[in-house]
């Protein structure tokens, strides 16, 4: 997950998983800049997509049928204008994933529960995430009674992150919350080794590159998934993929993912 700087502005038989399951025409005025944000995480994935992508043809996923796919887009921006939400509902956009607590601590973001709000009135689902998985009891505790309308709080395991643990797991089923790890094919090795211990739960996977965002539509299958850690076989491909770091989206950077609609509710 890219760092971004602040502005005014389980398929069924997976953990967690619930039952039944434009652009305007006006430019958004943003304002207030008040961090610069440190590009070192996102050029270390860049780096681990890129080692992903040069996996040989025989390690990836088989040609698969089209998955129904949702635009997605994530961000820790303090964003305090709801036009900016209703903005990036006209765009396409359907879902929107939180930084919860402040970058790298377990501080509650005194932004996130307002920001819930206006996404949730512009007809956006929601998520949240920290980018130390540690921090998931915060993460949650700062959505307050926004928890119920969370999609899933994503255990955030790549580069600087302690290792998953089945606890982290248990720990969001327990608040009510449907947990996905977020990782990577190059990073997940690195923390976890081979192990395939957590493949039961969904993974929000990330294999990113340049986007031509006007002609970009929602799909969860590109770029084509690599197998790691009991995930993307053709039993168990991922349920969303984080595909371009840090777009400018009217004044606000954040990243862009695709997720699969039939995961959403």
């Amino acid at each position: 997950m890219g760092r971004i700087t602040q502005a005014s502005i389980v398929r069924p038989g997976r953990i967690g998983r619930r039952a039944g399951v434009g652009i305007l025409a006006a430019a958004l005025i943003v304002a207030g800049v008040t961090a610069a944000a440190p590009r070192a995480e996102a050029e270390v994935r860049t780096v681990a997509t890129a080692a992903a992508a040069a996996h040989s043809v025989s390690e990836t996923v088989p040609a698969a049928a089209a998955v129904s796919s949702v635009k997605a887009l994530d961000s820790d921006q303090v964003i305090t204008d709801p036009a900016w939400f209703t903005a990036a509902y006209a765009e396409g956009f359907r879902l929107y994933i939180l930084a919860s607590t402040d970058w790298g601590t377990c501080t509650p973001a005194a932004h996130a529960q307002p920001q819930l709000q206006m996404a949730l009135d512009a007809g956006l689902k929601v998520a949240a995430y920290t980018r130390n998985p540690a921090c998931w009891q915060a993460g949650i505790a700062a959505t307050g009674p926004y928890s119920t309308r969370l999609q899933f709080f994503a255990l955030d395991i790549e580069t600087g992150s302690p290792p998953l643990t089945r606890d982290m797991i248990t720990g969001v089923q327990e608040l009510g919350v449907r947990p996905v790890v977020y990782s990577g094919a190059a990073m997940w090795p690195l923390l976890m080794g081979e192990t395939t211990e957590f493949s039961d739960v969904a993974l929000w996977d990330t294999a990113t590159g340049p986007l031509d965002y006007p002609s970009w539509t929602a799909d969860v299958l590109a770029p084509e998934p690599v197998p790691y850690g009991g995930w993307n076989d053709s039993g168990n491909l991922r349920i969303g993929v984080q595909q371009e770091f840090e777009r400018t989206l009217n004044g606000v950077r954040v990243d862009l993912d695709s997720f699969d609609a039939e995961f959403l509710y």
